[in-house]
């Protein structure tokens, strides 16, 4: 499914009962507020996960200066660059010390920096469907509040986003593209037998 921004908005507004608009450009207040939430709520969701399509690998690009103090090199992020997930091969799970982000700069130890990390990916037809569902519905617990003044609305969409819609996307996207390993075990006759094969 090709998604604009525009389409993406429709579906949040229908998660909210509410009339299709044109463009984020009509002059109703549904597309002024799609206007002014669809770009943060999409970094949002897109931060939210590793999902394939968003991910990138680049070289940094070292900077003459080297820190102030506590780092001996430092480079400058891509400028579509949400969050990195492995610097050097290593994955980024938490704060371990091998580099901090300031600036737009990451600051660390090593003499080279290779990175994959979440893009900013503002091309809707780049997106996969359960994606697009995602942020629709994410973008509709933004709106419920202005739109139809009602805080449990807002609940009840958090809630669908939450338990719902935002891990089927996720679990989908985490078995797109992994090939099967099969372990070197699985073909023993222990095995088969003990499993009744």
């Amino acid at each position: 499914m090709a998604a604009d921004q525009t389409t993406i908005c429709n579906l949040a507004l229908a998660h909210l009962g509410k009339a299709s608009i044109m463009s984020l450009d009509d002059r109703t207040p549904e597309a002024a507020l799609c206007n002014r939430f669809y770009d943060q709520t999409r970094d949002e969701v897109l931060q939210s996960h590793p999902w394939n399509f968003a991910i990138k690998r680049a070289t940094l690009s070292l900077l003459a200066d080297a820190p102030a103090f506590g780092w001996a090199y430092q480079y400058q992020l891509p400028s579509d660059c949400l969050r990195i997930l492995q610097l050097n091969g290593y994955q980024v799970y938490q704060a371990d010390g091998r580099f901090d982000i300031e600036g737009g700069r990451m600051m660390t130890n090593c003499d080279t920096a290779q990175v994959r990390y979440i893009a900013r990916v503002t091309d809707g037809t780049l997106f996969p469907p359960l994606f697009v569902e995602a942020l629709a519905l994410k973008l509709a617990t933004r709106l419920a509040k202005p739109i139809t003044g009602s805080a449990s609305e807002v609940e009840r969409l958090k809630t669908e986003y939450e338990r719902i819609t935002k891990p089927l996307a996720m679990r989908m996207d985490a078995a797109e593209g992994k090939p099967l390993v099969k372990l070197p075990w699985a073909n023993s006759r222990f095995v088969r037998a003990r499993f009744g094969g």
